[in-house]
């Protein structure tokens, strides 16, 4: 159902039950501009993480040893697992905002929640894969030849201070990074939309 055939429903005897008061269809017509500026998005960032995760499979080659370069793939692979199910996700949730019509509250209320729970799904996915880059590094540093033999001698208070402060200090920068990106490519437009979504929950 178009805007048209709303505007032509309400003009009808049974006064439109059922069908928003058409004061009110400006509010949610504009909710399309921040939809598709999330879609737009989608499509930028997919490309991206796929040409991303190419590059990717070629690094494991150029590891300083056999070991290492055998326990890269072994964490390539679950990212690739990783990304292959939220990339299934996301393509649904996708598909999904490109086939929803905003015709009445009631889809504006279900594309926002939908949304939300996208943000929430490449929050979890970013940290994943935050992991299991902390977890590569780890152990790039553990097969570094002699560091072995380091950790046999006596470790300084302030050398173990240093590593966590490294790990505590990446890990910061990784979540700040992340919300900060997710504020700048989805929030805004979920708060354009929570805005359309609060001007009409008051309409019967």
């Amino acid at each position: 159902m178009n805007f048209d055939d709303i505007q032509s429903l309400w003009n009808k005897d049974d006064g439109g039950k059922g069908v928003v008061v058409p004061d009110n269809l400006e509010k949610i017509r504009a909710a399309h501009h921040p939809v598709d500026k999330i879609r737009k998005t989608m499509r930028h960032e997919a490309l991206t993480q796929l040409i991303a995760v190419i590059l990717a499979g070629f690094w494991g080659r150029y590891m300083e040893s056999a070991i290492m370069s055998v326990i890269y793939y072994c964490l390539y692979g679950v990212m690739l697992a990783t990304c292959v199910y939220y990339s299934y996700r996301f393509y649904r949730f996708y598909r999904r905002l490109g086939t929803s019509v905003l015709s009445a509250k009631e889809h504006l209320y279900e594309v926002y929640y939908d949304i939300e729970l996208h943000i929430e799904m490449y929050r979890s996915w970013t940290y994943a894969l935050m992991m299991l880059g902390l977890g590569l590094a780890t152990t790039y540093i553990l097969t570094k030849p002699g560091f072995m033999q380091a950790v046999g001698t006596a470790v300084s208070a302030w050398t173990v201070f240093k590593i966590v402060s490294v790990f505590v200090v990446v890990i910061g920068w990784c979540v700040v990074a992340t919300e900060l990106w997710i504020r700048m490519c989805y929030g805004k437009y979920l708060k354009e939309i929570k805005k359309i979504k609060d001007e009409l929950k008051d309409v019967q």
